[in-house]
């Protein structure tokens, strides 16, 4: 048992230099989510660490390719198996490795211990002669670009929730031991280890509780060297991959929580040798360490006593997963739903996600947090939590956010992965994005820190100062709208939102949510799109730029006429809109339209028209049309932006009588843009408890 205590993190003092991670052979395979299954989905997890671990004989062996033949018994019969290893440099990383048999995908590569290789097993003979290549799952993944800096509205400003709180703050780690933990399904223990942050005076709790959890990334160091095994071999030392996000920690604890980040080397290695990675062995760990402060909190033990005996609120519970993590919780979400007794978790972020299990999330404040120029998950698959939950329970009480934060990385918001962290491992990931100008590790961090301590604050102590950045209608200090957008669906609830066209279905283009008629006019395109691999989104050669896709549903809209415009109206029962905040929809210029060509940001103007016959306009570009901005040479990652116009800005109508809402499409002379989830909408929701 280890336990260590001191009132300020210790940084390392050197910084080691970032290591290449590149394969030496290259691969670059359709997205996994939309090719086919990998060979080694087919074969049980026992039958693929049998072939992993049984002598074979080497009937290959050229190139940096080895491939073994492997017979191994399962229930009573003979099998043969072939054991692909390719060499190279392969970290372990958020999205997995794919191998491939002549371009078509034979299974997913486990990296071995020393991270110079990767295993796969496949019956496939044909690996004897075939073309063998391996390489990174978001190889083909269209590369990201930097987004157009300018931004045609100036930055409202509120405080930052990531500048210190009022409390002076403890750390300290606790170490139960490295194989003490039993996740269902791996048949090997893993460690109860985690780094806690919490005020020093604890009398002025009970404080909220957060729980933090870290991605894949090796997990065993020695001097500039890393590995990839559980546990760490004799004079290695475990990687603390936890510590990473102690700048986060030390901030939110300084405004009246208690952070623990929970390491998960452990899981990241066992979880290899499975299709999703482990994900709800992820979630039953996190349980695990709740149930342990449920003990500390109520009747206290080793090694902290009944030192924080009363001062957990165990009542209010997040929890924040960056990469493979950030999956984790949701997932988690789904774990502690299940017991008999479930703590009730009040507030889930995932940070840089992976998705490889198209989960969806309801019943909790979520956000996910979407880094532009993400050279790991480089598809930024985690935008599905958001769309695939947005409609998924009728009078969902909880809100929903992504936040798209453009010109930042995957592994700079943790220190450990990062050049300057003075690890080995550590590596710049946005260098294998298209992004010419990126952040710093610092001012990346800065912001990162305030929207995930911001965050917490919000729906664990239901801070309303903080809610505007959680609506869009302002960005906090030191952030600014060219680096930060957000979107935000709100509670189902009528008094939060009222939808007008969800666009999920193509009935939404004749009539909208509230029975009321949709009226296109002068439009050279209106039509509906599944965004499925039948029905893209967006024109051919520019699909798979698409983060959204598979899944969500939109209308395309073009126009090449001043008077152009698309109203919604609204039955008798709907009009009064004078409880809202904002109309607001989410949109995106897509490439690949001639009429979008030489466009920087397009433009529109919404319109409302009362039972009087008044008519207030707003343009986008007066409130920010940051979300209509042209991909850098049509390349880029397409990403559904909110656009918001507050109600408080169209003057001289009755907001208690609107009988039509328009999109005039007068500011430019030609375009085509998707829409979705076009509502009036609310902040300041308060969530029922647990």
């Amino acid at each position: 048992m280890d336990l260590r205590r001191s009132l300020r993190r210790r940084t390392a003092a050197t910084a080691l230099a970032a290591v290449a991670v590149v394969s030496s052979l290259a691969l670059a395979p359709a997205p996994a989510a939309l090719g086919s299954a990998p060979q080694e989905a087919t074969l049980s997890p026992a039958l693929y660490r049998k072939g992993l671990q049984a002598k074979g004989t080497v009937v290959r062996q050229a190139g940096g390719v080895t491939v073994s033949r492997v017979v191994v018994t399962h229930k009573g019969a003979e099998r043969v198996l072939y054991r692909v290893r390719v060499g190279g440099a392969f970290p372990p990383r958020a999205l997995r490795y794919i191998v491939s048999a002549d371009g078509e995908q034979i299974g997913y590569g486990l990296p071995t211990p020393n991270e110079h290789a990767v295993e796969t097993v496949t019956t496939d003979a044909g690996v004897v002669d075939a073309t063998i290549a391996a390489g990174y799952e978001g190889a083909l993944s269209t590369g990201v670009a930097d987004r157009p800096s300018g931004a045609n509205k100036a930055a409202d400003r509120m405080p930052d929730p990531g500048l210190s709180g009022p409390h002076e703050v403890s750390v300290e780690v606790y170490d139960l031991g490295n194989e003490v933990f039993q996740p269902t399904g791996f048949g090997r223990k893993v460690e109860l280890t985690a780094e806690v942050q919490y005020p020093t005076d604890l009398d002025s709790g009970p404080y909220p509780l957060v729980l933090f959890l870290h991605g894949n990334h090796s997990t065993c160091f020695k001097g500039e060297k890393e590995r990839f095994q559980w546990p760490c071999r004799t004079g290695w030392e475990p990687l603390p991959n936890y510590a990473g996000y102690g700048y986060i920690a030390e901030r939110l604890a300084s405004h009246g929580y208690i952070v623990v980040s929970v390491s998960a080397n452990g899981v990241n290695v066992f979880g290899s040798r499975l299709e999703d990675t482990g994900m709800r062995q992820r979630g039953e760990l996190l349980d695990k360490h709740l149930d342990l402060w449920n003990t500390w909190s109520t009747t206290g033990g080793a090694p902290f006593d009944d030192r924080f005996v009363g001062h957990v609120d165990m009542s209010r519970i997040g929890t924040m997963g960056h990469s493979r993590g950030g999956e984790g919780v949701v997932w988690h979400k789904t774990v502690d739903d299940e017991r008999a007794d479930p703590y009730g978790i009040d507030a889930v972020l995932s940070l840089a996600p992976v998705d490889f299990t198209r989960t969806t999330i309801n019943g909790v404040a979520y956000a996910t947090m979407l880094p532009y120029c993400d050279g790991d998950v480089s598809d930024l698959q985690g935008v599905h939590f958001f769309d695939d939950s947005r409609y998924n329970v009728p009078g969902d009480p909880a809100p929903k956010h992504t936040v798209t934060l453009y010109k930042a990385n995957h592994n700079f918001y943790n220190t450990v992965w990062s050049p300057s962290g003075g690890y080995p491992g550590g590596f710049d990931d946005g260098d294998f994005s298209n992004c010419g100008e990126r952040l710093g590790e610092r001012r990346q961090r800065r912001i990162g820190r305030s929207y995930i301590s911001g965050f917490f604050q919000r729906y664990l102590a239901d801070d309303l100062s903080i809610d505007p950045m959680w609506t869009g209608a302002e960005t906090p200090d030191y952030t600014s709208p060219a680096e930060v957008v957000v979107s935000y669906l709100a509670p189902d609830s009528p008094a939060f939102r009222l939808d007008l066209a969800r666009f999920t279905e193509p009935l939404d283009l004749g009539d909208n949510e509230q029975g009321g008629n949709m009226v296109p006019q002068s439009l050279s395109r209106y039509g509906w799109c599944a965004n499925d691999e039948v029905a893209p989104c967006v024109p051919e050669g520019y699909e798979f730029q698409d983060i959204h896709r598979p899944g969500l549903s939109r209308a395309v809209v073009g126009w090449s006429k001043d008077d152009a415009r698309l109203g919604m109206e609204l039955p008798v029962g709907s009009r009064d809109v004078s409880s809202f905040d904002a109309f607001q929809f989410r949109t995106v210029l897509p490439p690949g339209y001639g009429a979008n060509r030489g466009i920087k940001f397009q433009d529109l103007v919404v319109a409302l028209i009362d039972g009087g016959g008044n008519i207030a306009e707003v343009a986008a570009s007066e409130v920010g049309n940051d979300a209509l901005a042209a991909l850098p040479h049509g390349q880029g990652h397409i990403i559904l932006n909110q656009l918001r116009f507050p109600l408080e800005r169209f003057e001289g109508v009755d907001l208690s009588d609107i009988r039509e809402v328009q999109l005039r499409f007068s500011r430019t002379l030609q375009g085509v843009i998707d829409i979705a989830d076009v509502a009036f909408s609310s902040g300041g929701a308060i969530l029922p408890p647990n």
